[in-house]
């Protein structure tokens, strides 16, 4: 086999990588080579979303190394007359670059547990395995070097950034000074590539290398930045921070993530194992249960959701907001108590975070500051995700009633799309439904009646507050002949003409205590101004007959409800009619274009609510 002194990778984004000959051999050694099969964004490249995700952990690896050498090329000639770089020293932080992933293992952050060994671990054990071949290589004792530096990096995720200097200025010290701030180039590496392996944006963030400056603090040296750095510093934070959500913390992998798990309890895969194959060897095994493994049972159906996208009676949501999974948590309680088929899991992204590791900025008038309080742009938000499963197909012992109101929770879109009508004056209301079939709906073009008119009976009771909660938010209880449940609906003004609201309904309540909990725990999540503790009164009673159809136009499916009402309050009584127009499917300019047919025959457009509405026929507003 003919061997070349030099290598040369091409890296997708930083271009051609030469690795010379005491690298190109290092590359070929059993944990180096295996990076090749060791994909880098894990689940991701099981997404449906990210289809791009396919890099692996060697390239990752060369480019780290490569950015590596940029910087010690910058420190160089920025320090000279601080240090100077020998040759081993660039040796020995060109490998620590190379080697920092090789503890990585098959999917690696979706099955590293805690208590166990970290991948920086399981590094330091490969190289103190593999150091007399790697040593032989350099021709002195590079690992001990390597290891210091790694064991250096464990130290600093465990006891915290602070880091005291021994008063001597180097290039070890530079780099240890990375390690522990926020500007490093495994980081570095890993946004630009990963952005351009999912998204093919190319962003590059390497001129923040010549930027670079020493400070003091409190007398000590430690490594900052220059004022001209903030703008891509900046651009590099936001970008990460923006990954999480749309790459890191992508919602189809991470229902591959918990699914991962699951597999791995329920096929009691040992740690030996996890730690022992590649990617491609533990989707092997799960592909062979898809082909050979027991319809129906556990493994088999981990396997479809993991391998073969089945993921029809997964039920699945994220939320960027605690307050908001808090609710969607006590929703979901109170539509089953079978806590036990919940999966979640959490996740935490954040911009900067200065407790953690911070950058500082010389400013132009010497000044040394937190990056804070220099940029417009970067803060100290965080942002905590939380996942909530349900597999259907594995839950047992609920009823059809059950598994019916919690897909329709999940799937739920809690926003209304509505016009509400008055019927003309000269439509008698027992001619209404008929003359509304006939003579409006036939005449409209482009109007197909797909469903069957039904008729529903209903009585809602409106609750007043008497304490502070937001304006033009209703609070309800609905009995129909089937069942009955209590509902929040809070308008949603976003300037244009089509009424908006949100709708969020609660079953199997048991009082209406328990609903102003929840109530409490939504407006919460809203961030809305209310008082600790709600209460309220029973409101006007509305009695309904109700009957609707679904009608597609433009592509769109509206439904055409026509309410004959009843209202009563405090032995007062009065009626009301309406018709209301709600998009279900497709795009809200069809509901705009029915309405303006439906004013050329008379009907009134009204952006009062049902509730509203009674109380004016009432004389209770």
């Amino acid at each position: 086999m003919l061997k070349q002194n030099v290598v040369t990778v091409r890296h997708p984004l930083l271009g051609e990588i030469r690795l010379n000959e005491k690298f190109a051999k290092v590359a070929e050694l059993t944990p180096f080579y295996e990076l090749r099969f060791k994909i880098q964004l894990g689940t991701k490249v099981l997404s449906k979303e990210l289809l791009n995700a396919r890099h692996n952990r060697f390239m990752h690896s060369v480019g780290v190394m490569y950015l590596t050498s940029k910087l010690l090329d910058v420190c160089e000639k920025k320090f000279k007359k601080y240090f100077t770089i020998t040759a081993k020293e660039q040796e020995i932080l060109e490998l620590a670059a190379l080697g920092h992933d090789l503890g990585h293992i098959a999917f690696s952050h979706s099955l590293e547990e805690r208590g166990e060994k970290t991948h920086e671990e399981r590094t330091i054990e490969l190289f103190e395995k593999y150091s007399k071949e790697i040593n032989n290589i350099f021709g002195y004792d590079i690992t001990s070097k390597v290891i210091a530096i790694y064991r250096d990096n464990v130290n600093i995720k465990k006891k915290g950034p602070e880091k005291e200097v021994d008063g001597n200025l180097d290039i070890l010290f530079i780099f240890r000074s990375l390690l522990i701030g926020t500007i490093d180039c495994d980081r570095m590496e890993y946004i630009m590539a990963d952005r351009y392996m999912t998204f093919g944006e190319k962003i590059d963030f390497t001129n923040i290398f010549s930027y670079i400056t020493i400070v003091l603090l409190n007398d000590s040296p430690t490594v900052g930045f220059e004022r001209g750095a903030i703008s891509t510093i900046e651009n590099m934070l936001l970008t990460r921070f923006d990954q999480y959500d749309y790459i890191y913390y992508d919602p189809d992998s991470t229902l591959i993530e918990m699914a991962l798990k699951q597999y791995k309890k329920q096929a009691k895969w040992s740690d030996e194992y996890v730690t022992s194959v590649m990617e491609f060897e533990m989707l092997s095994e799960i592909r062979k249960v898809l082909l050979n493994g027991e319809k129906g049972s556990v493994l088999y159906r981990l396997a479809e959701v993991i391998l073969a996208g089945k993921r029809d009676n997964i039920l699945f949501k994220k939320f960027k907001n605690d307050k908001e999974y808090e609710h969607f948590i006590k929703r979901l309680y109170s539509v089953t108590k079978r806590r036990d088929m919940i999966s979640v899991t959490k996740k935490k992204a954040t911009i900067y975070d200065p407790k953690k590791n911070k950058v500082y900025i010389k400013d132009d008038d010497g000044v040394v500051k937190d990056i804070t309080e220099v940029s417009l742009k970067i803060t100290q938000l965080s942002i905590n995700f939380s996942y909530v499963m349900v597999d259907v197909d594995e839950v047992y012992n609920l009823t059809q009633k059950e598994i019916e109101d919690i897909k329709a929770l999940f799937e739920d879109n809690p926003v209304e799309i509505e016009k509400k009508f008055i019927f003309p004056n000269n439509m008698q209301t027992f001619g209404v439904l008929g003359n509304i079939k006939d003579n409006i709906l036939s005449t409209i073009k482009g109007i197909e009646v797909i469903g069957n008119w039904n008729m529903v009976k209903n009585e809602d009771l409106y609750y007043n507050p008497k304490s502070k909660i937001p304006s033009g938010v209703a609070m309800r209880h609905r009995k129909t002949k089937k069942s009955e449940s209590y509902y929040i609906k809070i308008p949603t003004n976003d300037g244009t003409s089509i009424t908006k609201r949100e709708e969020y309904e609660y079953k199997n309540i048991s009082s209406v205590d328990e609903f102003l909990d929840l109530a409490t725990s939504l407006f919460e999540s809203k961030k809305f101004e209310i008082e600790e503790q709600l209460m309220v009164e029973e409101g006007v009673k509305i009695n309904t007959t109700r009957v609707k159809t679904l009608i597609s136009m433009q592509g769109s499916v509206i439904e055409l409800s026509c309410d004959f009402s009843e209202y009563e309050y405090k032995g007062k009584k009065e009626k009301g009619n309406m018709l209301e127009c709600e998009l279900k499917e497709g795009d809200d300019l069809s509901l705009w274009y029915l309405t303006k047919h439906l004013e050329k025959f008379g009907f009134i457009e009204t952006n009062e609510s049902k509730q509203k509405r009674a109380k004016k026929a009432l004389g209770i507003e």
